[in-house]
């Protein structure tokens, strides 16, 4: 019976892999389109959404973690230092590798991401390790090209516990959503027109990719896990959630927040995908690619930088479909190694840590117990 239920709480839980399995199609087939020349104009655009893929991989990392951190709640060994190395060493691994490979291949010279900086810094590279480029428009995205939204995501990490306290239900998870995107709006208007630095094409960006942008879609994930805890999922929406998201829709579109718009379709999207369970979208396949999805971000430009020295000799769509389904391919392939032998390692060793650092707080409790 128990592995029964184990499988069926895997089963409910499979549509978030296939949710971070869209994310990475959706991020590769952005960066592929980019090297491909004369797309149609409406199909670059509509391929260009495929950058919004990140928004599914941040609306899946809230999810999980709500979901990680309710079911350990009653463990009261379970404290901070176990949740930082948990989040640690899921991330920095792979991510510690990948800087080092890109260092190597990229070098440290000048790129649109530096500005007008001569190249990559020492300071720059340890802000990098200590997930902290995100502070800085030079250091953002400057080594891999991608590792922004790491960055982004590790920034949420420092929250999570904070916010796993403050937000109980539905309604909570609503009004959260109402301040971060009030806020994220306000921040990013005084800043746009009072910038930091001198080059306004990148500082554009930088607002675009920076934390308080990106916070709305965190929101809308916590939001997507208390509608699926609740037995009556969408009916746990009471008509003062329901008004208030409908308020942030309206304010988003007429404040010109499209990214907060495709939020609330990815998160009707995501929940249509749990509700009907589409076997054609639900399946291992899916599966297997949302658990590479990780180890995907972080190598596919590093295979796309070689893929795309293939010159093809064909119409723009023909080399389009080409050079993705290589890129996936090849990135995939790679990624199955750097999953195999370096991320599930480096969670294993997390694992490890934590439990002993569990054992010798259990034996502490005995201690203080016996002595009192």
């Amino acid at each position: 019976m128990p592995e029964d239920k184990g499988k069926m709480e895997q089963d409910k839980l499979q549509f978030v892999d296939t949710l971070r399995a869209l994310a990475i199609i959706g991020v590769l087939l952005v960066h592929v389109s980019q090297y491909v020349d004369g797309l149609n104009g409406w199909l670059q655009k509509g391929l260009s959404i495929g950058a919004k893929g990140v928004a599914l991989f941040y609306m899946a990392s809230a999810f999980t973690l709500f979901l990680s951190l309710s079911r350990r709640s009653s463990d009261k060994r379970e404290g901070m230092v176990a949740y930082l190395l948990r989040r640690f060493f899921r991330i920095a691994p792979l991510y510690y590798i990948m800087l080092g490979i890109y260092l190597v291949v990229n070098g440290t010279g000048p790129r649109f991401w530096l500005g007008d900086q001569e190249g990559i810094t020492v300071t720059n590279i340890a802000a990098h390790a200590l997930f902290l480029n995100g502070l800085n428009p030079y250091w953002i995205n400057s080594i891999i090209g991608v590792e922004w939204s790491i960055a982004v995501e590790c920034m949420f990490y420092l929250f999570i516990p904070l916010l796993f306290k403050l937000i109980q239900s539905v309604r909570h998870a609503t009004w959260f959503v109402v301040m971060v995107l009030v806020a994220s709006f306000g921040l990013n208007t005084v800043f746009a027109q009072y910038p930091l630095i001198s080059d306004q094409s990148l500082w554009g960006h930088y607002l675009y990719l920076w934390f308080p942008n990106q916070l709305p879609v965190f929101g809308l994930g916590i939001l997507l896990f208390f509608i699926w805890k609740d037995e009556r999922h969408w009916k746990s929406v009471d008509p003062l959630s329901g008004g208030l998201l409908l308020v942030t829709v309206l304010f988003a579109f007429f404040g010109g927040m499209t990214d907060y718009l495709i939020g609330v379709g990815l998160l009707l999207g995501a929940y249509a995908l749990y509700h009907w369970q589409p076997k054609w979208l639900l399946n291992r396949v899916w599966s297997w690619i949302g658990r590479l999805s990780y180890s995907m971000y972080l190598t596919h430009m590093l295979v796309l930088g070689l893929i795309v020295q293939i010159k093809l000799p064909f119409a723009p769509l023909v080399s389009l479909s080409l050079l993705f389904i290589m890129t996936l391919l090849f990135t995939v392939g790679l990624s199955w190694f750097t999953y195999t032998w370096i991320e599930q390692p480096g969670i294993r060793l997390g694992k490890k840590l934590i439990s002993r650092i569990k054992s010798v707080r259990e034996q502490e409790d005995s201690v203080k117990e016996s002595v009192a």
